[in-house]
């Protein structure tokens, strides 16, 4: 089907949102959210406030929604969701980004004491993960380690002009040690290294996270990544289906702190910011993200009744789980010499 909608000033667009019975208290400002927000990406925060659609058998899904708005959807209400998913959305990508940096740490740390450049040395991972066969770029039939190779070394391009990297690859002959190396890696490629370790190095790293099974830790991470990649492109992820929804967690391989995710919608936001947590408090006890997420939470608008429930698959009385009662202790402070002593 060709698509025909035709291109709307902000004026008709607000006129078309109003007609639909979106209501909103002041025009100016509501012209002002159209050119600064968009009439597309407010749509994702105005959708739910639209009449459900009836299923009358033809297929249609039951979630299926009207161009109508129910009774009391207002602009402002959307804009206050907008606001909320920003502000969530930078909470949660600062754990992540513990969650990363503190990875980053512990595969330089166990695959360094293995081989510090066991990163390049196929000898130093497992065998059968670099040996599995996977398409590139280009479609062609590679083994893992091959494309793994290929695009650490394209990293490693990129970076030449960093100073650090300019260092190893002029006194060391090309190489960088996996502590200079992770540097470079995205979450995305870390997470391929992680796969690629022999099993000793992989439990020396899942292990003390509470994962006994490596590779439950990774199913993990990998929905972190792609959780991480709509934070940091400002995808909407309030109200989000999960990409790679987190397995259900089984007793004897995952760490009590999260045993409760077993009886909730794994396919909304809260396992994953569950996750986030667990993982920050074991990486850095002195972490707060536990407690400035619930601060984020209690400004959750709740517009039309929606809740964190409803909308986020937060169980009830989620503040009440161990996991969120995190209290760090006070951070170490170095000392000062007294110039002269």
């Amino acid at each position: 089907m060709e698509y025909q909608k035709p291109h709307l000033p902000h004026d008709r667009q607000l006129e078309l949102l109003s007609s639909r019975g979106l209501k909103y208290s002041d025009r100016a400002g509501a012209l002002h959210t159209l050119r600064t927000i968009g009439y597309y990406r407010l749509s994702a925060y105005t959708h739910v406030m639209r009449r459900r659609a009836s299923d009358d058998g033809d297929g249609e899904s039951r979630d299926a929604r009207l161009d109508e708005f129910v009774d009391g959807a207002t602009l402002e209400a959307a804009v206050d969701l907008h606001n909320f998913d920003r502000l969530l959305r930078r909470t949660l990508l600062d754990g992540l980004a513990q969650v990363e940096i503190g990875l980053r740490a512990r595969v330089a740390y166990e695959l360094g004491r293995t081989d510090p450049f066991g990163h390049t040395a196929r000898a130093s991972l497992d065998d059968r993960a670099c040996s599995k066969l996977t398409k590139d770029k280009d479609n062609r039939e590679v083994a893992q380690f091959d494309r793994w190779l290929a695009s650490y070394r394209r990293n490693v391009s990129d970076a030449k002009h960093e100073t650090y990297v300019r260092h190893f690859l002029g006194k060391y002959e090309g190489e960088l040690p996996i502590w200079a190396a992770v540097e470079l890696l995205t979450f995305g490629n870390l997470l391929w290294l992680l796969q690629l370790l022999n099993s000793r190095d992989a439990r020396r790293i899942s292990q003390p996270l509470g994962f006994t099974d490596p590779t439950l830790l990774h199913r993990y991470l990998k929905a972190l990544n792609v959780l991480r990649n709509h934070c940091a492109h400002n995808a909407r992820v309030w109200n989000r289906k999960t990409t790679y929804p987190p397995a259900k967690p089984p007793v004897r391989h995952t760490p009590e702190s999260i045993g409760h995710l077993r009886t909730c919608d794994r396919d909304r936001l809260y396992p994953l910011a569950a996750l986030i947590a667990h993982l920050t408090t074991v990486m850095d006890e002195t972490t707060n993200w536990p407690r400035e997420f619930i601060t984020v939470m209690r400004k959750f608008p709740q517009p039309l009744e929606m809740t964190a429930v409803t909308t986020m698959g937060f169980p009830d009385s989620w503040t009440n789980q161990p996991l969120w009662q995190h209290n760090p202790p006070p951070r170490a402070t170095p000392r000062r010499d007294r110039l002269g002593d």
